[in-house]
C-alpha cells in the first residue's frame, strides 16, 4: 500500500529555517510539555542540558496533547521565550 499525504505539497509555501542563536547563554528557552507519557521526563533532561549552557528555562504545559495549544499559551511562549522545545514522548 502506498502512503498518501493529506497535505497537497503544491499548496504549502516553502519557508526557510528560523535563525539559530550562536549561543544559549542568557536566552530563555520555554520547555513545552504537551502532557504525553514521559514528556516531562524528557524535558527534565533537556532542561539540565540547557542550564549547563547558561540558558534560563521556563516550563509550560498544554492542557491535553490531543488538542492544539491555546492562543494564550502560544502568546506566553512568544512573549517570554527566545526559543521553545516541545516535549513529544511515548
Amino acid at each position: 500500500m502506498d502512503y498518501v499525504s493529506p497535505i497537497d505539497p503544491r499548496t504549502v509555501r516553502v519557508q526557510p529555517p528560523a535563525m539559530r542563536p550562536g549561543s544559549l547563554a542568557g536566552r530563555t528557552v520555554v520547555l513545552l510539555d504537551i502532557t504525553k507519557h514521559r514528556g516531562a521526563e524528557f524535558l527534565d533532561h533537556v532542561e539540565r542540558l540547557l542550564q549547563g549552557h547558561d540558558a534560563r528555562t521556563l516550563r509550560r504545559s498544554k492542557q491535553t496533547f490531543s488538542r492544539p495549544a491555546t492562543v494564550e499559551l502560544i502568546e506566553q511562549i512568544a512573549i517570554h521565550g527566545d526559543l521553545c522545545v516541545e516535549g513529544l514522548a511515548d
